[in-house]
């Protein structure tokens, strides 16, 4: 007798084989990261109580060694499954998953499912979709494949996917005419498509050709893949189109079947906003960071190594004083949050780096420094003809960019009470682009007016800004990595900073 307990035991042997046959490059680029058992099961319970009644006709477009069908089996009765097809590229574990299952409706169909023929007759077609497909990247897909993918996309869904979407988003839209009217979807993807620019299309998918029913964004520090640095999102919705008054649940953190936040949010509102989010974190008239701040990246050098330095360094390779200027560490250097100057405007710093700038032309520089140009003539080919150093003249100057006593960290790690480190620079150091520059504008700008106990009294409110807000307006990543960018940081509430405008000098000269 067929025992679908028992087979999943067998299941999680063989796919621990089959993973550690492969290396793990190897599976990054294949995109192959196994959906963990109890969350298979916990879909596949919410996907039982939101089917609805009739029989199953199950899809699984890239099924693995069949964790969603084995957590189907368990969950619905076996007699209601009256039809069942995976896909498998990688015929080991197809060949793996055809022998476990042999006893079974699955059907295993050992090939690509974006090159496959999707059914013509409804009758033929699925009600049931559940899926965790391939996370490849869109710089590991060739541009002959993308291009293919892309036109398939295009007709399958009506949708035109950007250049940089990776192959999951391209399953998403491809599945489009393999399921029946009115059938129900379950999706494991990158949570990021809420906030990127690729996602663009597929949020626009979700809310004008199907009705979308819920989206689950785990904790970015909960990570569903042992093997993999990305976080998560579940995306449920029906195969019909959305009514005008249509709402979707929105919910985070925690399981499925238990998230600690959930939120009603109507489909016009999601259409409505750049980023969709789980929380609502900003009053409608609270003003925002971008108000009061012209908010820059930090310097982009295009060779780190081969520009910043420590002044010693420098030194010993003939550098001129003229053109170099001071530069912070990264903020995983700072030991301080405030950082003091000495007399010639350098930080106060254990290591004192500077960065070459120099507008001369190469003839002047070996005239005039030759031992500047021999360290110059050290990039020659390999750092000048990078990307970014490519782009300026002469390749060894710098782009414009003046420093601020106001930083903001542009990566940063959940720890519960803080993420992003705002620093108080008193030097005239800039700073790299693992850096936000915030440079005060307008009222802001004529409040400080030089003054230190104001500007550190506007420190200290970027300090007290809630973690949550920036955790919100930003990208998430695995292993609970945020990252700001300056138009993100720009649409921070930040009422505490036009409080302390309206009370003016009151208490702080």
């Amino acid at each position: 007798m067929f025992d679908p307990n028992g087979i999943e035991a067998e299941r999680l042997i063989a796919q621990r084989r089959l993973d550690l046959a492969r290396s793990q490059t190897e599976r990054n680029l294949r995109g192959q990261f196994a959906t963990p058992a109890a969350l298979a099961d916990d879909m596949l319970c919410y996907a039982r109580e939101h089917f609805g009644t009739g029989a199953v006709r199950f899809l699984d477009p890239a099924i693995g060694t069949g964790s969603f069908y084995s957590a189907l089996l368990r969950t619905w009765s076996g007699s209601n499954i009256t039809r069942a097809t995976g896909f498998e590229l990688d015929p080991d574990y197809g060949r793996a998953s055809r022998a476990l299952w042999s006893g079974s409706r699955l059907r295993l169909r050992i090939e690509d499912f974006t090159a496959a023929s999707a059914p013509r007759s409804e009758a033929r077609r699925y009600n049931l979709i559940i899926c965790n497909p391939p996370y490849v990247r869109h710089h590991h897909m060739t541009s002959a494949n993308k291009q293919r993918l892309h036109r398939q996309a295009r007709t399958a869904s009506g949708s035109t996917l950007s250049g940089l979407a990776g192959l999951h988003a391209y399953f998403l839209m491809l599945t489009h005419p393999w399921m029946s009217s009115g059938a129900l979807a379950g999706w494991l993807i990158p949570s990021e498509f809420r906030e990127v620019n690729y996602g663009d299309a597929i949020r626009d998918y979700l809310l004008r050709r199907v009705t979308l029913l819920r989206v689950h964004c785990f904790e970015p520090s909960d990570l569903q893949f042992n093997d993999a640095l990305v976080s998560s999102a579940i995306v449920w919705f029906r195969n019909r189109p959305p009514s005008v008054d249509h709402t979707v649940e929105l919910t985070c953190d925690g399981p499925l079947s238990r998230p600690r936040a959930c939120r009603q949010v109507s489909a016009r509102e999601l259409s409505e906003v750049r980023k969709w989010r789980s929380r609502a974190t900003t009053a409608v008239n609270d003003p925002v960071l971008g108000e009061f701040f012209k908010i820059q990246r930090g310097l982009a050098t295009g060779a780190n190594r081969f520009f910043i330095m420590t002044a010693a360094e420098a030194r010993e390779r003939g550098i001129p004083a003229a053109y170099l200027r001071p530069i912070l560490p990264g903020p995983k250097q700072l030991a301080a949050d405030e950082i003091l100057a000495d007399e010639r405007g350098y930080p106060r710093l254990p290591c004192r780096l500077v960065i070459v700038d120099c507008p001369l032309p190469l003839a002047q520089v070996r005239a005039r420094h030759p031992a500047f140009w021999r360290y110059l003539q050290s990039g020659l080919g390999g750092v000048s003809a990078g990307y970014l150093c490519s782009r300026r003249s002469p390749w060894y100057s710098q782009e414009s960019r003046q420093s601020t006593a106001f930083l903001c960290s542009y990566f940063a790690r959940w720890r519960g009470e803080r993420l992003h480190r705002f620093i108080f620079n008193h030097s005239r150091a800039i700073a790299a682009n693992n850096y936000l520059m915030l440079y005060p504008r307008g009222e802001l700008l004529q409040f400080i007016g030089g003054n230190l106990t104001r500007a550190r009294a506007v420190w200290r409110e970027l300090c007290n800004l809630k973690a949550e807000s920036l955790r919100y307006a930003g990208r998430s990543y695995g292993g609970g990595m945020y990252k700001l960018e300056p138009k993100e940081l720009a649409s921070v509430p930040a009422a505490p900073i036009g409080a302390l405008l309206r009370t003016g000098s009151s208490g702080l000269d």
